[in-house]
Protein backbone atom coordinates (compact mmCIF):
# COMPACT_ATOMS: atom_id res chain seq x y z
CA UNK A 1 0.00 0.00 0.00
CA UNK A 2 1.35 3.25 -1.32
CA UNK A 3 1.93 5.59 2.07
CA UNK A 4 0.00 8.47 1.06
CA UNK A 5 -3.39 5.60 0.87
CA UNK A 6 -2.86 4.41 4.75
CA UNK A 7 -5.73 5.82 6.76
CA UNK A 8 -6.67 4.15 10.01
CA UNK A 9 -8.34 0.98 9.02
CA UNK A 10 -5.60 -1.65 8.62
CA UNK A 11 -8.39 -3.91 6.08
CA UNK A 12 -6.45 -4.53 3.00
CA UNK A 13 -7.87 -3.84 -0.28
CA UNK A 14 -9.28 -6.90 -2.27
CA UNK A 15 -6.83 -5.16 -5.19
CA UNK A 16 -3.66 -5.39 -2.94
CA UNK A 17 -3.94 -8.93 -1.70
CA UNK A 18 -4.68 -10.12 -5.25
CA UNK A 19 -1.66 -8.18 -7.10
CA UNK A 20 0.96 -9.92 -4.63
CA UNK A 21 -1.07 -13.06 -5.29
CA UNK A 22 -0.17 -12.85 -9.06
CA UNK A 23 3.14 -11.06 -8.06
CA UNK A 24 4.18 -14.46 -6.72
CA UNK A 25 2.62 -16.56 -9.41
CA UNK A 26 4.85 -14.56 -12.09
CA UNK A 27 7.88 -15.53 -9.80
CA UNK A 28 6.99 -19.05 -9.43
CA UNK A 29 5.90 -19.68 -13.18
CA UNK A 30 9.68 -18.28 -13.66
CA UNK A 31 11.36 -19.36 -11.38
CA UNK A 32 12.76 -16.87 -9.70
CA UNK A 33 14.01 -18.09 -6.37
CA UNK A 34 16.02 -14.26 -4.79
CA UNK A 35 17.88 -15.04 -1.73
CA UNK A 36 18.08 -10.91 -1.84
CA UNK A 37 14.78 -8.74 -2.51
CA UNK A 38 14.44 -5.02 -2.69
CA UNK A 39 11.12 -3.56 -2.29
CA UNK A 40 11.60 -0.29 -3.97
CA UNK A 41 9.31 2.36 -3.42
CA UNK A 42 7.73 -0.08 -0.73
CA UNK A 43 5.09 1.80 1.12
CA UNK A 44 4.14 -0.19 3.94
CA UNK A 45 5.83 -3.09 3.04
CA UNK A 46 3.09 -5.43 2.33
CA UNK A 47 3.73 -7.14 -0.93
CA UNK A 48 7.74 -7.38 0.22
CA UNK A 49 7.28 -9.39 3.29
CA UNK A 50 4.76 -11.68 1.56
CA UNK A 51 6.48 -12.17 -1.30
CA UNK A 52 10.11 -13.04 1.09
CA UNK A 53 8.16 -15.18 3.48
CA UNK A 54 6.65 -17.05 0.34
CA UNK A 55 9.87 -17.83 -1.23
CA UNK A 56 11.84 -17.89 1.61
CA UNK A 57 14.35 -15.44 0.62
CA UNK A 58 17.39 -15.16 3.37
CA UNK A 59 17.09 -10.29 3.60
CA UNK A 60 14.65 -8.19 2.23
CA UNK A 61 15.27 -4.22 2.01
CA UNK A 62 12.57 -1.83 1.80
CA UNK A 63 12.91 1.19 0.41
CA UNK A 64 10.57 4.42 0.37
CA UNK A 65 11.61 8.09 0.47
CA UNK A 66 8.19 8.51 2.43
CA UNK A 67 9.10 6.55 5.39
CA UNK A 68 9.80 8.51 8.86
CA UNK A 69 13.36 7.41 10.62
CA UNK A 70 10.83 6.49 12.61
CA UNK A 71 9.10 3.76 11.14
CA UNK A 72 12.43 2.31 9.44
CA UNK A 73 13.91 2.36 12.56
CA UNK A 74 10.99 0.36 14.84
CA UNK A 75 10.57 -2.15 11.55
CA UNK A 76 13.43 -2.97 10.80
CA UNK A 77 15.19 -6.36 12.10
CA UNK A 78 17.77 -8.51 11.14
CA UNK A 79 16.06 -10.29 8.23
CA UNK A 80 14.21 -7.44 6.84
CA UNK A 81 15.21 -3.42 6.65
CA UNK A 82 13.75 -0.43 6.17
CA UNK A 83 15.53 2.79 4.81
CA UNK A 84 14.45 6.07 3.19
CA UNK A 85 17.46 6.81 1.25
CA UNK A 86 20.15 4.57 -0.15
CA UNK A 87 22.88 6.35 2.18
CA UNK A 88 21.01 4.65 5.31
CA UNK A 89 20.53 1.02 3.32
CA UNK A 90 22.70 -1.74 4.00
CA UNK A 91 25.31 -2.67 1.09
CA UNK A 92 25.48 -5.45 -0.93
CA UNK A 93 23.23 -6.37 -4.56
CA UNK A 94 20.37 -7.78 -5.13
CA UNK A 95 18.73 -10.75 -6.37
CA UNK A 96 14.95 -9.58 -7.15
CA UNK A 97 13.67 -6.08 -7.08
CA UNK A 98 9.93 -5.47 -7.10
CA UNK A 99 8.49 -1.78 -8.12
CA UNK A 100 4.81 -2.35 -7.71
CA UNK A 101 3.37 0.61 -8.81
CA UNK A 102 6.12 2.68 -8.40
CA UNK A 103 7.69 3.84 -11.65
CA UNK A 104 4.82 5.96 -12.81
CA UNK A 105 5.45 8.60 -10.07
CA UNK A 106 8.26 9.82 -11.56
CA UNK A 107 9.00 12.18 -14.07
CA UNK A 108 11.53 9.79 -15.72
CA UNK A 109 11.67 5.91 -15.32
CA UNK A 110 14.57 5.76 -17.56
CA UNK A 111 16.87 7.51 -14.28
CA UNK A 112 14.62 5.49 -11.79
CA UNK A 113 15.02 2.04 -13.71
CA UNK A 114 18.67 2.38 -14.29
CA UNK A 115 19.51 3.82 -10.96
CA UNK A 116 17.69 -0.10 -9.60
CA UNK A 117 19.99 -1.91 -12.63
CA UNK A 118 22.89 -0.89 -10.51
CA UNK A 119 22.05 -2.40 -7.19
CA UNK A 120 21.44 -5.73 -9.29
CA UNK A 121 23.53 -8.83 -9.29
CA UNK A 122 25.04 -10.28 -12.80
CA UNK A 123 21.62 -12.25 -12.94
CA UNK A 124 19.04 -9.84 -11.29
CA UNK A 125 15.40 -9.94 -11.98
CA UNK A 126 12.78 -6.73 -11.68
CA UNK A 127 9.08 -7.34 -11.24
CA UNK A 128 7.66 -3.81 -12.33
CA UNK A 129 3.91 -3.40 -12.01
CA UNK A 130 2.02 -0.25 -13.52
CA UNK A 131 -1.55 1.46 -13.97
CA UNK A 132 -2.57 0.37 -17.55
CA UNK A 133 -4.27 2.79 -20.47
CA UNK A 134 -3.11 6.63 -20.34
CA UNK A 135 -7.35 7.05 -21.34
CA UNK A 136 -8.07 5.87 -18.18
CA UNK A 137 -5.77 8.92 -15.85
CA UNK A 138 -8.38 10.30 -13.19
CA UNK A 139 -8.80 12.32 -9.91
CA UNK A 140 -7.55 9.20 -8.44
CA UNK A 141 -3.95 9.06 -10.20
CA UNK A 142 -3.73 13.33 -9.62
CA UNK A 143 -4.27 12.49 -6.38
CA UNK A 144 -1.86 9.68 -5.85
CA UNK A 145 0.48 11.89 -7.81
CA UNK A 146 0.86 9.67 -11.08
CA UNK A 147 2.97 11.67 -13.88
CA UNK A 148 1.43 8.80 -16.51
CA UNK A 149 -0.59 5.45 -17.13
CA UNK A 150 1.36 2.75 -19.31
CA UNK A 151 0.16 0.33 -22.50
CA UNK A 152 2.34 -2.56 -22.39
CA UNK A 153 4.21 -1.70 -25.27
CA UNK A 154 5.77 1.61 -23.53
CA UNK A 155 6.26 -0.34 -20.40
CA UNK A 156 7.91 -2.85 -22.10
CA UNK A 157 9.87 -0.14 -24.45
CA UNK A 158 11.21 1.13 -21.20
CA UNK A 159 12.26 -1.36 -19.63
CA UNK A 160 14.50 -2.19 -22.37
CA UNK A 161 15.81 1.13 -22.82
CA UNK A 162 16.76 0.83 -19.07
CA UNK A 163 19.03 -2.70 -20.25
CA UNK A 164 16.75 -5.05 -19.19
CA UNK A 165 15.69 -8.20 -21.25
CA UNK A 166 11.81 -9.12 -20.87
CA UNK A 167 11.51 -12.86 -19.64
CA UNK A 168 7.67 -11.92 -19.84
CA UNK A 169 4.43 -9.47 -19.72
CA UNK A 170 0.83 -8.84 -19.62
CA UNK A 171 -1.81 -7.29 -18.17
CA UNK A 172 -3.87 -7.77 -14.62
CA UNK A 173 -7.55 -7.38 -13.87
CA UNK A 174 -9.71 -7.04 -16.71
CA UNK A 175 -12.79 -7.48 -14.45
CA UNK A 176 -11.96 -4.20 -13.11
CA UNK A 177 -11.64 -2.49 -16.58
CA UNK A 178 -15.90 -1.61 -17.14
CA UNK A 179 -15.67 -0.16 -13.90
CA UNK A 180 -13.35 2.24 -13.83
CA UNK A 181 -14.31 3.11 -17.58
CA UNK A 182 -17.75 4.05 -15.80
CA UNK A 183 -15.51 5.82 -13.50
CA UNK A 184 -13.60 7.79 -16.18
CA UNK A 185 -16.87 8.68 -17.88
CA UNK A 186 -18.79 10.16 -14.85
CA UNK A 187 -15.69 12.40 -14.07
CA UNK A 188 -15.93 13.51 -18.00
CA UNK A 189 -19.36 15.17 -16.73
CA UNK A 190 -18.39 16.26 -13.00
CA UNK A 191 -15.22 16.34 -11.86
CA UNK A 192 -14.38 14.37 -8.50
CA UNK A 193 -12.37 16.69 -6.07
CA UNK A 194 -8.61 14.47 -5.58
CA UNK A 195 -9.07 14.81 -1.44
CA UNK A 196 -11.91 12.82 -1.95
CA UNK A 197 -9.79 10.07 -3.55
CA UNK A 198 -8.52 7.84 -0.79
CA UNK A 199 -7.40 4.62 -2.77
CA UNK A 200 -7.37 1.60 -1.80
CA UNK A 201 -6.34 2.62 2.24
CA UNK A 202 -9.87 3.74 2.52
CA UNK A 203 -11.44 0.25 1.69
CA UNK A 204 -13.92 -0.74 4.14
CA UNK A 205 -15.83 -3.30 2.91
CA UNK A 206 -17.01 -6.27 4.75
CA UNK A 207 -15.57 -9.32 5.38
CA UNK A 208 -17.87 -10.98 3.00
CA UNK A 209 -17.79 -8.18 0.24
CA UNK A 210 -13.81 -8.48 0.84
CA UNK A 211 -13.10 -12.42 0.49
CA UNK A 212 -16.05 -12.27 -2.56
CA UNK A 213 -13.45 -9.41 -4.20
CA UNK A 214 -10.42 -11.75 -3.39
CA UNK A 215 -11.68 -14.77 -4.99
CA UNK A 216 -13.23 -12.62 -8.37
CA UNK A 217 -9.55 -10.74 -8.25
CA UNK A 218 -7.60 -14.23 -7.99
CA UNK A 219 -9.81 -16.33 -10.80
CA UNK A 220 -9.09 -12.68 -13.00
CA UNK A 221 -5.36 -13.22 -12.61
CA UNK A 222 -5.01 -17.28 -13.12
CA UNK A 223 -6.82 -16.45 -16.46
CA UNK A 224 -4.77 -13.40 -17.10
CA UNK A 225 -1.70 -15.36 -16.19
CA UNK A 226 -2.33 -18.36 -18.14
CA UNK A 227 -3.33 -16.60 -21.50
CA UNK A 228 -0.32 -14.38 -21.25
CA UNK A 229 1.71 -17.71 -20.84
CA UNK A 230 0.48 -18.78 -24.24
CA UNK A 231 1.19 -15.45 -25.62
CA UNK A 232 -2.52 -14.24 -25.09
CA UNK A 233 -2.15 -10.54 -23.56
CA UNK A 234 -6.14 -9.05 -23.10
CA UNK A 235 -6.22 -5.97 -21.54
CA UNK A 236 -6.50 -4.78 -18.40
CA UNK A 237 -6.14 -2.48 -15.18
CA UNK A 238 -2.73 -3.28 -14.65
CA UNK A 239 0.39 -3.93 -16.53
CA UNK A 240 2.87 -6.14 -15.53
CA UNK A 241 7.20 -7.03 -16.86
CA UNK A 242 9.12 -9.59 -15.82
CA UNK A 243 12.91 -8.44 -16.58
CA UNK A 244 16.65 -9.68 -16.48
CA UNK A 245 19.68 -7.38 -15.61
CA UNK A 246 21.00 -7.18 -19.44
CA UNK A 247 24.91 -8.29 -19.34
Amino acid sequence: MDLSEVRTSVARHPWETARANAILRILHGARVEPQAILDYGCGDGFTGERVRTVLGAARLLGLDIELSDEQCASRSNGVVTYANDWSRAPGGTFDLCLMCDVIEHVPNDQVLLRDVRAHLGDAGYVLITVPAFQALFTSHDRALRHFRRYSLGQLEGSVRSAGFDLVGSGYLFASLLPARGAAKLVESVKPRPESQDFGIGGWKGSPLLTRTLETVLGLDSTVMLGLASLGLKPPGLSAWALCKKRP
